[in-house]
């Protein structure tokens, strides 16, 4: 540790850190708006980078090499900060406490710098100001992240650069060491310094990588939910109701299916307009999501008609929570009134596969529309011949509904 040159190290890392800021810069060109903080992130890089080139010149006015060193190293933590909060979609404190926060610290280090000269006191400083805002970036990927690689390397990363904050304040605190300047030769220097432009750049890097998995993710979601309201496209929809009624038959575990169609959604479109058709549809499919399970599943089937995967529940319980949905419809403001009729079926042992028990629900689905609408029918089993004849001849019956 003796042998690192303090100035080299900052300019090897300064000069990586600018690379990973143009990979950033590129990336917000041509990423997602909805993937946050990219802009502020690779802004902070420069900032940190300036910093230090400042910090390097010890033999100029402490004006440069202090106050606007200092300036550019605590907006460039700001903006850094910023930056994983925006990414994290978590509100950012308003700019008037951190204009004044900023202004306070500052005041302390200009104070310190002209008026009783301290370098030590603005060490303390400014490695308390380190580990409580590096402390934040380290926690946020802990807490937010899961278990994402670029949030566990970035996680990790801050935490070794917050910790080294504390343990230089803890240092100097307790009389361990008296550095006579930033470049100061001493181990503890070399660590800190080492410390802090070696997280910069991996941290940096396991943002990279968390942004590119939150692309990988959105990109994963759209293949597999539809646009307009968020539902399971048809695909994705079966597929797990594929593997649902494998499971439920191969273990006796009870599954229901429900078919729900907005009633008179066509007249809704021709006086109101399709714009206004579209937000029935997102206002309904989110008011079906606030009232499901972890385990359900829902999917729109095409056009106004959804579908519901029940894991778990028998007829008179998923007969129950449709009920339920249907008085839980409310239209949103601004939306005219709608309804919605819900058809339910129950896996039955001679059911042969997941599309058997769709068009039972279908059935059922059919007897609520003919019955007057705005209704839940469960499908029982039992069809007349009268009825029989109706469904095979109505419209529905001349859907396919083998996906």
């Amino acid at each position: 540790m003796h042998g690192i040159d303090p100035q080299t190290l900052v300019i090897l890392a300064g000069f990586l850190a600018i690379l990973l800021a143009v990979v950033l810069v590129a990336m917000r060109a041509n990423f997602p708006k909805s993937v946050g903080g990219i802009g502020q992130w690779a802004a902070s890089i420069p900032l940190f980078v300036f910093s230090s080139v400042l910090f390097s010149q010890q033999q100029t006015h402490p004006f440069i090499h202090v106050m606007l060193a200092n300036t550019f190293i605590l907006a460039g933590m700001i903006m850094i900060t910023s930056g994983m909060l925006r990414f994290y979609d978590r509100p950012l404190p308003s700019r008037r406490r951190a204009a004044q926060a900023a202004a306070v610290i500052l005041a302390l280090l200009a104070w310190h710098t002209f008026v009783q000269p301290s370098f030590i006191v603005r060490l303390v400083l400014m490695s308390m100001v380190g580990a409580a805002l590096f402390g934040l970036l380290c926690w946020l990927p802990a807490h937010h992240g899961g278990r994402s690689v670029g949030g566990i390397i970035t996680a990790s990363a801050f935490g070794l650069t917050a910790a080294s904050c504390l343990l230089r304040m803890l240092s100097i605190l307790g009389n361990l060491d008296h550095p006579s300047g930033l470049l100061d030769p001493g181990i503890l220097q070399a660590i800190y310094l080492a410390s802090f432009n070696v997280s910069l750049l991996i941290g940096t890097v396991g943002f990279i990588l968390m942004v590119n998995e939150r692309l990988r993710a959105i990109l994963e979601f759209n293949a597999s939910h539809d646009a307009l309201t968020g539902a399971l496209n048809r695909g994705a929809f079966f597929k797990l109701a594929g593997a649902e009624f494998e499971q439920g038959r191969r273990n006796g575990r009870p599954l229901s299916v429900a078919l729900l169609d907005l009633d008179h959604f066509k007249e809704i479109n021709d006086r109101y307009g399709h714009a206004t058709g579209d937000r029935v549809l997102q206002d309904f499919s989110q008011a079906v999501h606030d009232m499901l399970r972890p385990v359900d599943a829902f999917g729109r089937y095409g056009g106004e008609e959804f579908v519901l995967l029940l894991p778990g529940l028998a007829r008179d319980e998923a007969a129950a929570m449709t009920r339920r949905l249907r008085a839980a419809i409310l239209p949103g403001p601004g939306l005219p009134p709608y309804t919605v009729s819900i058809g339910v079926a129950t896996l039955s042992p001679d059911a042969g596969n997941i599309d058997e028990l769709l068009i039972a629900a279908d059935k059922a689905l059919y007897r609520a529309k003919k019955n007057g609408r705005n209704r839940v029918e469960e499908w029982d089993g039992r069809e007349d011949a009268s009825e029989s004849i109706a469904y095979k001849s109505s419209a529905r019956a001349s859907v396919t509904r083998i996906h």
